[in-house]
């Protein structure tokens, strides 16, 4: 976080203490990944969402899994299996990283740490995972701005780090669920729609810039067509298949 020390550098020391704890006692479940995620957690809470410190914390996710592939000795139930590390996919479900953004991000529902802090931590999440928001749940037109304007930026900043590839997925309508809802263009216009209506003056500076750099995003995307590939990357399901 002080820049005295790389992400690269602060990733492979990270990697040999967890490596350690695992090969020294293989018998006993290791909480150290564990650990970990939580504090990518709290520090994003505590970082401004705009700091450059949250790039910080994404590089040193991101390095993390640039690491050379290594199995270390993990105990699952009564048995002792070869666990591959730092791999975050759909098939590892996400070695426990996804579960633990739900928990950061959703299960404190209602509270004021929530509100306060949510665009911190989806900031930090847009980088790694798509992931649905709340945004597109609550009315902007009747919703207290204060109360909207976390949920604006933390979608905003959806748009402007992953456009691209949340274009392909509403484009391709794929079959992942969004509460109720499933991608379609018809939500990607939704959300433009309440974009539009987070520009008014109603809403601090901050919301409106975000707001509309998420347009500029948004216009982009559609006017360069999809250019990701997503869904094959990740085995999602596309009912234009």
């Amino acid at each position: 976080m002080n820049r005295r020390q790389d992400a690269a550098a602060t990733a492979w020391e990270i990697n040999e203490m967890i490596i350690t704890e695992h090969r020294e006692d293989p018998e006993k479940p290791s909480g150290g990944q564990r650990y970990l995620y939580d504090l990518f957690g709290k520090v994003a809470m505590v970082v401004p969402h705009d700091h450059g410190s949250q790039d910080l914390l994404v590089a040193l996710l991101q390095e993390l899994q640039r690491l050379p592939r290594h199995t270390v000795p993990h105990k699952v139930g009564d048995q002792v299996v070869p666990k591959e590390l730092w791999v975050l996919t759909p098939d590892n479900k996400y070695d426990g990283l996804e579960q633990w953004l739900w928990e950061i991000d959703y299960g404190f529902t209602g509270s004021q740490r929530q509100v306060k802090h949510v665009e911190n931590v989806k900031e930090t999440a847009s980088f790694t995972l798509v992931r649905p928001s709340v945004f597109a749940t609550r009315d902007p037109e009747t919703c207290p701005p204060e109360d909207y304007q976390p949920w604006v930026s933390a979608a905003a900043q959806w748009i402007i780090y992953a456009g691209d590839a949340l274009y392909e997925l509403y484009k391709k309508e794929i079959t992942t669920e969004i509460g109720r809802q499933k991608w379609s263009l018809s939500l990607w216009d939704e959300w433009k729609a309440r974009f539009e209506v987070a520009t008014s003056e109603k809403f601090d500076y901050k919301t409106r810039t975000f707001a509309w750099a998420a347009l500029g995003e948004m216009g982009e995307a559609e006017s360069s067509g999809v250019t990701t590939n997503v869904a094959a990357s990740f085995g999602l399901t596309s009912t234009e298949e």
